[in-house]
């Protein structure tokens, strides 16, 4: 990874002005509409008014948005700083190295100096800019500016998002054409937005890594980005979501053994991992004996442009060996179903690819969206995703397996899905934690998927690692 992430890099063309002057009632423009260029039904118009609303991003002008104008740097910036509250910054006690400013030494002992030259200390964005800069999200360039008006490129913006949550790993591999085009400091960064669903292709299947970010795709972006990491929504409170059992296991019974989470509590403990074609070629005999007890296998996935439907290149490898190196196995099929009958077509295509094979952890759907303006999913509401688990489910349990649903905390809270319609089927939780510690999740969950940058003999690279706190052979026993 590149110092300070851009530090060298200067964007290709100059774009629109860093638009970071508040302007005077953002709440009102956004509950009124009175963007004129901002028409209701068009796609971006919930998450423009979002974050004109919470003030993450300014109108540039009272009563337009510019939502075709590109997002640049200090744009980003800006919208970084206030989604954590805006800190206060200071310049006291900064080193400051020769090549990123040019130093009064007379004054050095009065004051600091701000360290980029084509920003002014007093500009609205300047706090912003340095606090960006402090972090380490966002860089200067070699000759001492920020270039708070260069546009920023997809994957740099990927690169920065990828630094403020710790330079976490993707567990599957990003399906972009363009993927080997991608910056080599940027490739991580550019699978995990995707993995995370923050970033998603191009209709032609391309990242787009060197083009730009609209202002509307920004604030549809940094709106996913709030919601899934920052300020995670609560469920409707006139929902029934008080009718799922409470999440009661042991906080204090969860610790770290040989590199696995593992509970102590008065439930099952399964060690287990959760693979697809991103892993390459997996030695099944040293994950075995490094005390994995389970794998999930991904058995397939539908395309989010082209609703084809994939076996997973490594899923007849993955199950064989797997079984044959004695683990319980699952398997799981990354949906992009938005109608019963689809979700219905991949149920059944799956028990085709599973059919003679000893499964016995439980057959999941995966239904994650994927949060461009071209995807199939893109607007699929909740109650569309849950019928379509219902239907997948009853499919996969009629044929004697056991159905699993799965998601995050976010994607619950959400109404992403209902899992109080769910609720005779085990459930998978994904929530990624620091250190490992207990997920807060509310609900009772029956696996939980806790990190994706896990450590695996026998795996090059990371992968998924979960939890399984149930013994799913005694399951409706």
């Amino acid at each position: 990874m590149m110092n300070r992430v851009f530090r060298g890099l200067r964007a290709l063309t100059a774009g629109a002005l860093a638009l970071c002057v508040l302007l005077p009632g953002p709440a009102a423009l956004a509950a009124g509409t009175d963007l004129t260029d901002v028409a209701p039904e068009a796609w971006y118009a919930d998450a423009v008014a979002y974050c004109v609303e919470r003030e993450l991003m300014d109108p540039a002008a009272p009563d337009e948005f510019d939502p075709d104008g590109l997002v640049t740097r200090a744009v980003l910036a800006e919208a970084l700083y206030r989604l954590n509250d805006r800190p206060v910054v200071s310049l006291e006690g900064e080193d400051f190295d020769s090549g990123s400013q040019e130093v009064d030494r007379e004054h050095e002992e009065e004051e600091a100096v701000y360290p980029f030259s084509d920003v002014d200390p007093e500009d609205p964005c300047a706090d912003a800019i340095l606090w960006a800069w402090q972090e380490g999200f966002i860089g200067g360039y070699d000759d001492g500016t920020f270039g708070p008006d260069d546009p920023i490129t997809r994957e740099q913006m990927a690169a920065i998002f990828w630094q403020t949550r710790g330079r976490q790993l993707a567990q599957k591999a990003a399906p972009f054409s363009d993927l080997r085009e991608v910056s080599s400091w940027a490739i991580n960064a550019v699978e995990w937005v995707w993995y995370v669903g923050l970033m998603s292709g191009r209709e032609t299947g391309a990242f787009d890594y060197a083009g730009y970010t609209t202002r509307a795709e920004g604030a549809a972006i940094l709106r996913t980005y709030d919601q899934l990491f920052l300020h995670v929504p609560e469920e409707d409170p006139g929902a029934s979501a008080g009718d799922l059992a409470p999440n009661r296991y042991d906080s204090g019974a969860f610790v770290v053994e040989d590199g696995f989470l593992t509970y102590r509590g008065d439930a099952p403990s399964y060690v287990g991992i959760d693979v697809s074609s991103h892993q390459g070629q997996i030695d099944w005999a040293q994950v075995a004996a490094a005390g994995v007890d389970f794998a999930m296998i991904r058995a397939g996935y539908r395309g989010y442009y082209n609703p084809t439907l994939n076996q997973d290149a490594y899923f007849t490898y993955n199950i064989q060996q797997a079984l044959a190196h004695g683990l319980e196995v699952g398997v799981y099929f990354f949906s992009q179903a938005v109608t019963e009958e689809e979700a219905a077509e991949e149920a059944r295509l799956l028990l085709e690819w599973i059919d003679g094979y000893d499964i016995t952890y439980p057959v999941v759907f995966d239904w994650e969206s994927v949060d461009d303006e071209d995807s199939r999913t893109r607007d699929t509401d909740g109650e569309t995703v849950t019928r379509c688990a219902q239907v997948f489910c009853s499919i996969i349990e009629d044929a004697g397996y056991l159905p699993m649903t799965y998601g995050s905390p976010s994607k619950i809270y959400a109404g992403g899905i209902d899992l109080t319609q769910l609720q005779d089927y085990p459930f998978w939780l994904a929530h990624y934690t620091t250190d490992w510690v207990p997920t807060s999740f509310r609900y009772h969950y029956h696996m939980w998927q806790y990190s994706s940058s896990g450590s695996v003999p026998g795996i090059e690279g990371r992968v998924d690692l979960d939890l399984c706190l149930t013994d799913f052979s005694q399951w409706g026993r």
